[in-house]
């Protein structure tokens, strides 16, 4: 005997029975009134043990003084996504990174197409953005595929941005982008 031919039997078995549930709540439902069926859902739901709620915790004494951390907190670089992207469409998304630091981790399109992605200081993602491709210098990117590991240190103070480009392609793509900073 199969699988297949085990689920059919168990669900020709048990469909009758089920049905048969169903139908003796509707019916018990239109004798006795939708008023009276809920009042028995309320019994039942007494019946049943409900999970004790925690109150918040108080609030920390404003008198006393909590340490300041030793090293800086780290953040998230930009949201997870995924992005949609556009055909011909230049998708810029501005990192939360900063001078020396790291941005690590990967892209990906959700759906395996390949796009181009590259990681600029405003100056260069306006350049793109104007169609100046051959003034754009990126500090790091690809193309062509449809996932990317990244591992870049920013270089100098500036506002940075990812951004995806699906110049010359045919179809909208959603690219997710899973970044994390990392203390250099």
């Amino acid at each position: 005997m199969t699988i297949e031919s085990s689920r059919v039997r168990f669900t020709v078995q048990w469909l009758p029975a089920i049905l048969g549930f169903i139908g003796t709540f509707v019916g018990l439902a239109t004798q006795v009134g939708y008023v009276t069926t809920s009042l028995l859902n309320r019994i039942v739901e007494k019946a049943i043990p409900q999970p004790t709620v925690r109150p918040p915790p108080k609030a920390p004494n404003p008198t006393m003084k909590t340490p300041m951390p030793t090293t800086p907190t780290l953040h998230s670089v930009c949201e997870i996504g995924p992005y949609k992207v556009d055909t011909g469409e230049v998708l810029s998304i501005l990192l939360n990174a900063k001078q020396g630091q790291k941005v690590k981790g990967h892209l990906e399109e959700v759906d395996g197409q390949p796009f181009d992605w590259y990681i600029a200081d405003e100056k260069n993602m306006v350049l793109l953005k104007k169609g100046e491709r051959r003034k754009f210098k990126p500090i790091d990117g690809g193309d062509g595929d449809p996932a990317y590991t990244v591992s870049r240190k920013i270089p100098w103070k500036a506002r940075w941005f990812l951004i995806l480009d699906t110049y010359g392609k045919q179809y909208r793509r959603e690219v997710r982008v899973d970044f994390e900073p990392i203390l250099a």
